[in-house]
């Protein structure tokens, strides 16, 4: 038997090649994992910055603006309110300032930003037939959209994934946003 090759990997090969799949799992395994926290900050961060722009918004032009908050769609939407009608009707006529597209948020599994469930705590001092509409005036405080005459008492909304909470409050003074 003269120079026989033999064909195949040897146990170092196979063992490099086990432990280099093994480094790039350990490394991908977390960052597309449910449990992680991140996109629930993310959908907690991108509720609160809409909430924070439809503020901006009214104080910025004078016209009131708002967002509607729709759990069952896990969806929040910026709109500016015309009042001169009775009811107030909600436009949707504002953008976001980096996509410069209707600004419309929806947490759904395609994005970045993710929530398992979505529930949403509104209180008003007076009857308000539109809880999931908000909007701000002038001055910045908020008010129920329908009817538009009856001022924000609470508004909260809680983001679920998994174990993890994220709680977004407005404050009914100041109209500040917060994440906690």
């Amino acid at each position: 038997m003269q120079g026989r090759e033999q064909s195949g990997y040897t146990l170092i090969e196979l063992l490099i090649v086990v432990a280099t799949l093994s480094l790039i799992a350990a490394i991908a395994v977390p960052a597309t994992s449910s449990n992680s926290e991140k996109p629930l900050d993310l959908a907690a961060q991108e509720f609160a910055t809409a909430m924070r722009f439809a503020r901006s918004e009214a104080i910025r032009s004078g016209q009131p603006h708002g967002f509607r908050q729709q759990s069952t769609e896990k969806r929040i939407r910026v709109f500016r309110l015309d009042q001169t009608t009775t009811p107030a009707t909600l436009i949707y006529d504002a953008y976001h300032p980096i996509d410069k597209r209707p600004y419309d948020i929806s947490i759904t599994t395609e994005t970045l930003y993710f929530a398992d469930s979505l529930s949403r705590t509104a209180s008003y001092n007076g009857t308000c037939v539109s809880s999931e509409n908000v909007y701000f005036d002038a001055n910045g405080s908020p008010w129920c959209s329908n009817p538009d005459s009856v001022l924000l008492d609470q508004f909260e909304l809680q983001l679920t994934l998994g174990e993890n909470r994220r709680r977004i409050a407005l404050d009914r003074v100041t109209g500040r946003v917060t994440v906690q």
